[in-house]
């Protein structure tokens, strides 16, 4: 379908030359598929301050000469930011302390994901974390946010929910024992969804740094964390294909 364009009558395609003295325009492919501009930049800001750009919005560069997602413009990043913290409303996790003064080894011994750990690896594993909590409807991360490290969830329930095409979609549940977060701390990338605490929520938090540290000096208790990480990501992986085969069998055949 072909796109409507507002304040011109040219295809939103790549512009041809142009003087180094012109000042830049942009073009913004709206979510109601429509194609506004070309505007300033001054212009472009006041749209990403008013929330009709959003990070995942395409743009298009007269410098670049090509479309990108808003997030990927460096003159829009702290517009962003300041829109995405003036939205930021619900309780964000907070900390209680450092992990040893709250947490006791027995207590850790209940979840799945450390039964590999023995009772000296749990105490030096908490002595890297500390412990957060965040309110029922509040918010554990928020998309976009960097993957400055992980979340281990010890009691309460959470769930990850994706901003679609402007619609809100629940895309799993983590209960306790589970981690959030680790595959943005690992792939050094912004997180991809928002996490939401369905009820009151206490949560273990380690930073990338202390991972990094536990990765130098604490070889053997590393290589039993990221078991249980790998175990964790891939039990997700197998639920999404569980799903996406339940949701998609009328339509092929798997064998």
């Amino acid at each position: 379908m072909a796109l409507k364009l507002k304040g011109d009558q040219t295809d939103p395609g790549p512009i041809e030359g142009g003087s180094e003295n012109k000042e830049i325009s942009y073009k913004v492919w709206a979510s109601d598929n429509v194609v506004y501009g070309p505007v300033s930049l001054d212009i472009l800001l006041d749209w990403v301050a008013d929330g009709r750009v959003q990070p995942e919005t395409w743009i298009f560069c007269q410098d670049g000469n090509d479309w990108q997602p808003a997030k990927s413009l460096g003159c829009l990043q702290e517009e962003l930011s300041q829109f995405h913290q003036s939205r930021n409303l619900l309780p964000t996790p907070t900390k209680v302390g450092e992990a040893t003064d709250h947490i006791s080894v027995n207590y850790l011994r209940k979840f799945e994901k450390l039964a590999n750990l023995d009772q000296s690896e749990i105490e030096q594993f908490i002595s890297y974390c500390s412990v957060m909590k965040v309110e029922e409807g509040g918010i554990i991360t928020k998309k976009d946010s960097p993957g400055d490290g992980f979340f281990m969830v010890l009691s309460g329930e959470t769930k990850v929910q994706s901003d679609a095409s402007g619609e809100e979609t629940t895309l799993a549940g983590i209960k306790e024992g589970s981690f959030i977060g680790e595959v943005a701390m690992f792939s050094k990338t912004q997180r991809s969804a928002d996490v939401y605490a369905l009820k009151d929520c206490i949560l273990l938090f380690i930073s990338v740094e202390d991972f990094q540290e536990i990765m130098e000096n604490k070889t053997k208790l590393a290589m039993k964390l990221l078991f249980a990480l790998g175990s964790t990501m891939a039990d997700r992986m197998v639920a999404f294909n569980r799903k996406f085969r339940t949701e998609t069998s009328s339509e092929f055949n798997w064998v």
